[in-house]
Formats: structure tokens, sequence, C-alpha cells
């Protein structure tokens, strides 16, 4: 239960971060929206589950990021195909400076998080456990 709420509260910043950023400069419809989701998927790799430096490798959360990166990209795509004509509520984008209108997956302040969420769930879940002892190497009771 621990690690799912890391993965809501780590993916759900990182995604808040890049689809603020985004937002502001513009970024999150047609093919740089791709982009966005990417980068939002690598740092949800990088971030969730265990930290870099605890890796046995570097390269370990680089192929997490990697990962993450095409995963986010396919649920940006799933979340076109299924919500793709569902409006951004008014009351969520009057405070962000966008105009009403626009669709759930045009607006990536609010589409970032719930991406990252569903990745960091997956990786904390997946990587931030420590794993059951094998039981090798432990002497074994004889009678």
């Amino acid at each position: 239960m621990v690690r799912v709420l890391l993965g809501l509260l780590k993916g759900g910043m990182v995604g808040a971060v890049v689809g603020f950023a985004a937002s502001r400069v513009g970024l999150g419809a047609g093919a740089s929206a791709w982009l966005v989701y990417g980068v939002v998927g690598f740092l949800v790799g990088l971030v969730c589950g265990k930290p870099p430096w605890r890796q046995e490798t570097f390269w370990t959360s680089i192929v997490k990021g990697v990962i993450g990166l095409a995963v986010c990209m396919g649920l940006f795509w799933v979340a076109g195909k299924v919500i793709g004509g569902m409006q951004a509520p008014a009351m969520f984008l009057a405070p962000l400076g966008l105009a009403e209108g626009r669709t759930l997956v045009s607006v990536p302040i609010l589409l970032g998080p719930l991406i990252g969420i569903v990745y960091g769930v997956f990786v904390e879940v997946d990587d931030g456990g420590k794993s059951a002892p094998t039981g090798k190497g432990q002497p074994t009771k004889q009678n």
C-alpha cells in the first residue's frame, strides 16, 4: 500500500511539473504532445522505484526511463482514442489561463499527472519493494 501511495505522489508530481512547463511553453498539442508525455515517462522511470544510487548499475534507471518513454507515449495514444473528445472542465482551465472548449488530451497539465501516476504506481510496485529471501544458503534442520 505504501508503494502505491509513493507511485501516486512521485508520478503525479513529475507529471504535474512537466505538464505545467509544457502548458506554459505552449507544447501539448500535435506532435509536441508525444514529446511531452515521453519526457513524463522517462522522468517517472528515473524517479520511481529504487533510486538510481541504490541500483546495481546506473543503466537500470536509464532502461526504466526508456521503457517509461515508450509506455507513456502509448498511454497518451490510448487516452486520445478513449477520451479524445472529452472536454476539459472549465473550472480547471480558467485558473490556468487556458481557453475554454479544449479537450482533456490537449491540456498537458491535466493529462500529464494522470499518465505519470499510472506508470509511477507500476514502477513503484514492481521495483520499489524488497525481495523476499530465497532461502538459499541457509542451513537445513536435520533430525
